[in-house]
């Protein structure tokens, strides 16, 4: 046996070294091996990706309901789990599956927060077979280096940028003024108004050209005439009514109502239907007893 010890020997270094050079050549392995999957990990850094597998993995747990073909899905954790959560919640999902125009939200907010898609979305991707993430989810901060040198070149022939991410920077930086005008009555008057006159401005900016020109003569037209009305008033020895002093009422100020989102007038949309239904088959239930005779 000793005499053979050394061909042995020898046949065990060859397999080792074969197994060491097939597991360099061996590709990183896929979840699922999904096509935008791949995308994702040709893209994302490797921070990033990480967490993006944390979502794709989660799919694998969800079920979901298409409430409007291509357009409105309901998604929600599966309860035949182990680990199954106290409260089951369900997520709105909208989509736009036009090629060219796809877009995806969901209730979550996730994307807005992180810069990532949400397992949610994901989900939705996966049942509808979505080939490619669009590139408006895809932050440049996220991206490997060397394929954020490729999308800044690419980003120099195309100056403008996704309006989508722009709406998602505005949305984050206006949370934090409406959340503290929120707890004051005077406050919140304030900032509506302050809203009121930038959506002005927003629109002499957007409007044509011609339309623009035409506004700005209007505009100083108006202002000569309230100059020359006030400097009258000034000159009068009329004596000025002003408004009287308003007291505040007792006890805890009326909340303003706020715009409803498109996933929340869904979501309330469904809830009355489902209500409906019940009322429904309790009146069809009832008028089915017959009463008991004596």
């Amino acid at each position: 046996m000793g005499e053979y010890q050394h061909i042995i020997d020898t046949i065990d270094r060859a397999e080792n070294l074969e197994d060491h050079y097939s597991n360099q050549k061996k590709p990183k392995e896929l979840l699922f091996g999904y096509t935008f999957e791949k995308q994702a990990q040709e893209l994302y850094n490797r921070n990033i990706y990480k967490k993006f597998q944390v979502q794709l993995s989660a799919t694998s747990t969800m079920a979901y309901k298409e409430i409007q073909e291509g357009k409105v899905f309901e998604v929600w954790q599966r309860s035949n789990q182990v680990h199954t959560l106290q409260r089951v919640r369900k997520y709105i999902v909208l989509t736009n599956l036009v090629e060219g125009e796809e877009e995806f939200s969901c209730i979550c907010a996730k994307f807005s927060k992180d810069g990532i898609l949400c397992s949610h979305i994901l989900k939705a991707m996966i049942e509808k077979e979505i080939i490619r993430i669009p590139d408006k989810y895809i932050i440049d901060r996220w991206r490997k280096n060397d394929m954020r040198l490729i999308k800044q070149r690419m980003d120099e022939k195309t100056v403008e940028t996704s309006s989508l991410l722009r709406f998602n920077v505005l949305s984050r930086k206006s949370t934090e003024p409406n959340s503290k005008a929120a707890k004051q009555q005077e406050a919140t008057k304030y900032l509506l108004g302050e809203m009121c006159r930038t959506e002005e401005h927003l629109n002499k900016m957007l409007a044509p050209p011609t339309s623009r020109q035409g506004h700005n003569e209007q505009t100083s037209h108006e202002q000569i005439q309230t100059n020359g009305t006030a400097n009258r008033e000034l000159n009068s020895s009329e004596t000025v009514i002003e408004d009287p002093h308003t007291t505040t009422k007792r006890g805890r100020p009326t909340l303003p109502k706020r715009m409803k989102t498109q996933i929340e007038q869904v979501r309330e949309k469904m809830i009355q239907q489902e209500s409906k239904k019940k009322k429904k088959a309790t009146s069809t239930m009832n008028s089915g007893k017959k009463q008991p005779s004596f």
